[in-house]
């Protein structure tokens, strides 16, 4: 069948698409009107249009919290809260549901498709043709990040290149390509899009598209590529099309041979990238500029438990754990020069939105008037399994470290000779709680503390009132387990990853802190991805290096030959991986292609302490259950299906199996 490669939009929804809103954090003129001469007249009204169709980037992503990508073995959330995260963890997730970003990415592809040809239509006054050819370039830019997003989900995707006629023929539009045409198709418009980019955008420009990111995405889209799923070990061999053709692949839609030139393609293109970054003058955020945004905020060291003497090593260690809590926040003002593409959305970077309150605990401050202040909704719960994977001080995890403690005391209480304060009622717990911290949590590498919260911890230095918020996860009175309040996962540990350190929550109920560009790449990533790519292809010395770039800014030891005794090279890469980008949308995707979702993701690795009970004690709360949640994997979740209604509007649509 010939290939016809046009723009796709559901005919029904096809005017719709006229009328996407814009985004107030890009101060966009919203193009809804059916004369686009008003729209691109001038420079302003052209930028206005082009910030506008960036806006599908802030769209069904990683922080938005009912996305998809949240089902991961990182945490839970509360089981009734019923998010589309949810119906994957659970495995019900069908047909008839509409989870995912198909639609929203394909008309965000209509929108750039438009923004193109009227570009090259109305010659809007004061744009040059250097503009218009970085305009051109930032629209290759969008193609391949709108496409690579619906590749990340549903796999081999409808290729669209250019705006289709409307009276187009279902016949004529196009079905899946093979998920290897997808990859060079995606790849291409990126390589294009970086030869005219500049290295890194202007600071008034810096959510938007350069060479630098273009570079990355393109390392991240040949890691995939490259990764097991989609080099020889998709999970169904017999899934292909049936009414429709990719040149040069026929039916096929994965590869079933392993391809090894894939990993070199990647590590290539991985090495192209960090070149990129460094060369832009990135680096990885560190704790001389991490000290002095502290400084200016007035953000003290936090209480590590273990920790208390004042000493040098414990001072580095304290304001290493504050480094890595400004690390996802601080902006490029503060020097933090770790970040290759963020991105602003005004409903998810503050404290005061869902988003970021569904991490936080139920009660924070104690109002003037006595009442609770606005708190969070205690979602987004790490699983014990995670907090297992953090390594401890001596860079090992806690059951292959020797120096840690036994197994059969992790959680028997670390201050001996203490015993849990009497519960309080009216107001916030105290410093009191800290006799409740189970010796699990003593010990541990800094991002453990910078990240992971737990029972008896300081939560945040600040947060409450310009006081610490200690957090005592056994009183129901506080931020332990409410009768009736579906607003609780009790795994028995809270995140704090996107908190920002100089949070405030007022007595008068004001909410104060940072607001924060939300990262979509940054330099962490890079050294982790040549790792993985130098692991497959055996080079171990090299992929050890990479990773110990990673874990010396973490502060633990490097990786030599003799820790491949216990844990394989690419058991530390993946271990590594998951510590390092722990709850920045990578994990769902790992696991997948990968293809170890149906090892994690089974029932019996979902497990914390007894978190879901009124006031229990020390002993009570310290117990290992399974989670009380419906987790169940079948490998048809290796993908998101597409909603029925598309399979009847393209009839050479095939559904992703098992569904």
């Amino acid at each position: 069948m010939k290939h016809i490669i046009k723009q796709f939009i559901k005919l029904t929804l096809s005017v719709g698409l006229l009328a996407l809103p814009a985004c107030d954090y890009l101060d966009v003129m919203p193009p809804a009107q059916p004369d686009f001469d008003d729209t691109m007249k001038d420079e302003a009204s052209t930028l206005a249009f082009l910030h506008t169709a960036y806006s599908g980037t802030t769209n069904n992503f990683w922080r938005e919290s009912p996305e998809v990508s949240n089902s991961t073995d990182e945490f839970l959330q509360p089981k009734d809260w019923g998010w589309d995260s949810q119906q994957m963890l659970f495995g019900t997730v069908s047909s008839a549901d509409d989870i995912g970003n198909w639609e929203t990415m394909y008309n965000y592809i209509g929108y750039v498709h438009y923004f193109m040809e009227q570009l090259e239509l109305l010659n809007p006054a004061g744009v040059t043709e250097e503009d218009k050819q970085q305009y051109r370039a930032e629209s290759w830019f969008l193609e391949a990040w709108y496409h690579f997003r619906v590749l990340q989900n549903y796999g081999p995707c409808p290729i669209i290149e250019s705006k289709v006629d409307q009276n187009i023929l279902p016949t004529d539009i196009p079905g899946r390509s093979h998920f290897d045409y997808c990859v060079d198709w995606i790849v291409a418009k990126l390589d294009a899009a970086a030869a005219v980019l500049p290295q890194k955008q202007e600071t008034e420009n810096l959510s938007r598209a350069d060479a630098t990111i273009c570079k990355s995405l393109k390392a991240r889209v040949l890691l995939y590529a490259a990764s097991p799923l989609w080099n020889g070990s998709f999970v169904n061999r017999n899934w292909q099309n049936v009414n429709y053709e990719t040149p040069g692949y026929g039916n096929e839609l994965v590869s079933a041979q392993y391809d090894a030139s894939k990993w070199e393609r990647a590590l290539t293109a991985c090495r192209e990238a960090l070149t990129a970054a460094e060369s832009a003058g990135l680096q990885l955020f560190d704790i001389e500029a991490a000290n002095l945004k502290a400084s200016r905020d007035g953000t003290p060291l936090p209480f590590i438990p273990g920790r208390e003497s004042d000493t040098e090593e414990n001072r580095e260690f304290k304001e290493r754990v504050r480094m890595l809590q400004y690390m996802m926040t601080a902006h490029e003002g503060d020097n933090n020069r770790e970040i290759i593409w963020a991105i602003n959305n005004t409903s998810e970077n503050q404290m005061s939105h869902g988003a970021m309150k569904a991490h936080m605990p139920n009660r924070i401050v104690r109002l003037s008037n006595g009442s609770w202040g606005t708190g969070g909704y205690h979602g987004f719960a790490p699983t014990l399994n995670a907090a297992e994977r953090f390594y401890t001080v001596n860079g090992a995890t806690p059951e292959l470290d020797d120096s840690f403690y036994d197994e059969s005391e992790w959680f028997t209480r670390y201050y001996e000779g203490t015993s849990s304060p009497a519960l309080t009622t009216d107001r916030l717990d105290g410093e009191g709680v800290k006799n409740d911290i189970a010796k699990f949590n003593v010990g541990r590498e800094p991002r453990y503390y910078a990240w992971i919260a737990f029972d008896g911890c300081e939560y945040m230095p600040i947060i409450s009132n310009n006081s610490p918020l200690w957090l005592n996860l056994k009183n129901s009175n506080t931020n332990g387990h409410q009768a009736g309040l579906r607003n609780s996962s009790g795994t028995g540990f809270l995140n704090k990853k996107f908190v920002v350190p100089n949070a405030v929550f007022s007595s008068s109920n004001a909410i104060t802190g940072d607001r924060y560009r939300l990262t979509m790449i940054r330099m962490a990533e890079l050294y982790l991805n040549l790792a993985e790519c130098y692991a497959a292809l055996d080079r171990t010395s090299e992929a050890l290096e990479q990773l110990n770039i990673i874990r010396r800014r973490a502060g633990i030891r490097d990786l030599t030959q003799a820790d491949l005794t216990d844990m394989s090279l690419m058991e530390w890469v993946r271990n590594e991986r998951f510590v390092e980008l722990f709850a920045e949308g990578h994990r769902y995707y790992d696991v997948r292609r990968w293809v170890i979702a149906s090892e994690v993701m089974q029932p019996t690795a979902f497990r914390g302490l007894n978190g879901l009970t009124i006031n229990p004690s020390f002993e009570d709360f310290n117990q290992v259950v399974r989670m009380d949640q419906p987790i169940q994997w079948n490998d048809r979740q290796y993908l998101i299906p597409i909603k029925s209604s598309e399979l009847y509007s393209d009839p050479q649509l095939i559904q992703a199996p098992g569904y």
